[in-house]
């Protein structure tokens, strides 16, 4: 399949890290791919800052360093709590914090493939098909002990687990409380021993982070190579027989990993023409092997729930079609689709996933296109397809309402 052929050519974009030549080499080749399907493509060239390990590490910084200032002075440990706090939280919801602004500026790009047999209609659905092609960090935070530990913890919460910069928020909090009983006068061996377990946390987890910053990429042929392959695939399919009802438009980002700066970008942009009753987002995570699914919630602060209508249709098609074996998840990610759920636009991520919940190889160094099982991909663009299908029959049964109603 020529999924698994994008996979590949994209892997030899060696260390295609957000802003780096590598990626904008990559850019400028998936643009010539989606020209031969006979779509207009632009690339689209931002600015971000891309290192957000580095970002929160400043953030978790500040923290550890208000842990250690309140023994002294409460009243100067709890400010610097609180400038933590609110840091973790802007950066997340509007993309802009201190941290980041100490992080380095760089250019990426988004590839942008208009609608090619686009029906021309005001009621019609705008469907943003999107994956991102860059290639993510390696590093201890993402060897597979650490993340079967967390999935574990998912499986036993049943997936009702907040994501890992929620925990960092919750042991700030935490240590807001202690800084707040400090200031009564309160310095007792207890209240000593209740600030230590957040603050061993934020520090290994300022280890890990620093860590993720100064590791390597990896060759990201699976995660999210395949991904981007999966799309670009279900472009071409949905072009030789174009849903009547849905406008497929293809969004293949930069500065995607973990973050998805790409796609916030594409949708600020666009925020006057794609609004919440007028288009949805279909994520493409990655689809190197096991089952086909799809994210029921995601995100790293409070998991936020997809789109109810769109969970619904992919329940439907997963019911309807039990030999493609769809399986649902719940955390444990961001997908691509995630920055649209912040932008309140509707959204739902797809991908593959092994039995014990993992992307396998993901972050890592044998995270080679030569290890992606073909089976994988082509039951991804399936259940893509399948869904899109669902989709241009939701919004026909829309448009006939919309009709028989009288004005």
């Amino acid at each position: 399949m020529r999924a698994r052929e994008i996979a590949e050519s994209l892997e030899r974009f060696r260390r295609r890290g957000a802003g780096t030549d590598a990626e904008r080499r990559a850019a400028r080749w998936l643009a010539g791919e989606l020209e031969s399907t006979g779509r207009e493509v632009l690339i689209e060239q931002f600015w971000c800052r891309p290192n957000w390990p580095l970002t929160h590490a400043w953030h978790i910084a500040l923290a550890v360093a208000g842990s250690l200032t309140m023994v002294s002075s409460p009243r100067a440990g709890g400010a610097l709590l609180l400038a933590a706090l609110v840091f973790v939280l802007a950066d997340e919801f509007i993309g802009q914090s201190p941290g980041r602004w100490l992080t380095r500026q760089s250019a990426s790009q988004n590839v942008v493939a208009l609608p090619r047999n686009s029906q021309a209609s005001d009621q019609n659905l705008r469907l943003v098909i999107t994956a991102g092609y860059d290639a993510g960090r390696t590093g201890l935070a993402f060897r597979d002990p650490l993340r079967r530990a967390a999935g574990a913890l998912r499986s036993r919460a049943r997936g009702f687990t907040i994501g890992w910069l929620g925990w960092v928020a919750l042991a700030i909090i935490w240590l807001l409380i202690v800084s707040i009983v400090r200031l009564q006068g309160h310095n007792s061996t207890g209240v000593g021993l209740t600030q230590l377990p957040p603050t061993i946390g934020l520090v290994l987890g300022l280890a890990l982070l620093l860590d993720l910053a100064t590791s390597e990429t990896s060759p990201a042929g699976g995660d999210n190579g395949s991904g981007v392959g999966v799309a670009v695939e279900l472009a071409r399919a949905l072009d030789a027989a174009p849903p009547r009802h849905v406008d497929v438009e293809v969004v293949l980002t930069g500065a995607s990993d973990i973050e998805g700066l790409g796609l916030r970008h594409y949708l600020r942009r666009r925020k006057e023409v794609i609004r919440p009753l007028n288009s949805a987002v279909l994520g493409i995570a990655a689809c190197t092997a096991g089952s086909p699914c799809w994210w029921r919630r995601e995100g790293r602060l409070v998991p936020l729930q997809s789109a109810p209508r769109m969970r619904e249709l992919a329940a439907r098609v997963a019911q309807e079609q039990p030999d493609l074996g769809v399986v649902r998840q719940s955390g444990g990610s961001n997908t691509p689709a995630h920055p649209a759920r912040i932008a309140r636009i509707p959204a739902l991520g797809i991908g593959t996933i092994a039995e014990d919940g993992l992307v396998p190889r993901s972050h890592q160094r044998a995270d080679t296109a030569a290890a992606i099982d073909s089976g994988a991909i082509e039951q991804a663009v399936e259940f893509g397809l399948m869904l899109v299908d669902a989709i241009d029959a939701s919004m026909a049964e829309r448009q006939r309402a919309a009709a028989a109603t009288p004005a």
